[in-house]
């Protein structure tokens, strides 16, 4: 009866120290797993250093020629487009992040029909994520088509 006794404080010991080891590991890989970030480091710098604060915004000033090739737009109609389209367009700033601007939006729209440039390309250029980029690219189309409505014929 005493060798079951011991062999039963034996593998209870066993036990014990493998749920230990195993907690132990458990803690290691939680402490250890990288915390994904809610915005990458250089799109946050969007605001700095993207096309639409830095290279777009000096062509517009000093380059009307290379602003209107870029952008296949002169500024005062890109700035009469933007304001019949802001409306429908612009989305609300939150405590957790501040929402991309109208106008960026907008550039970035006319960019990628004037270019045919990929999501990712115009995502580096601008610092939006190319999968923001698809989202809004829709919204901003149909807020397009809605205001210049008027002006183009349909066939239907």
């Amino acid at each position: 009866m005493s060798s079951i006794v011991s062999r039963r404080n034996i593998l209870r010991r066993i036990i014990h120290l493998m749920c230990a080891e195993i907690a132990e590991r458990l803690i290691a890989d939680v402490q250890n797993t990288r915390k994904r970030k809610w915005v990458r480091d250089w799109i946050s710098k969007r605001e700095q250093f993207g096309a639409s604060a830095l290279l777009l915004k000096e062509l517009a000033e000093e380059d009307h020629s290379t602003y209107r090739n870029i952008m296949r737009i002169s500024q005062t109609k890109f700035d009469e487009l933007l304001q019949m389209i802001s409306p429908a367009i612009t989305k609300i700033n939150t405590p957790m992040r501040n929402a991309i601007p109208s106008n960026t939006k907008l550039e970035i729209t006319l960019r990628y029909f004037a270019s045919g440039d990929s999501l990712m390309t115009l995502e580096y250029l601008f610092r939006v994520p190319h999968n923001t980029i698809s989202k809004f690219l829709p919204e901003v189309l149909k807020a397009i088509y809605n205001a210049l409505s008027t002006f183009i014929k349909s066939s239907l």
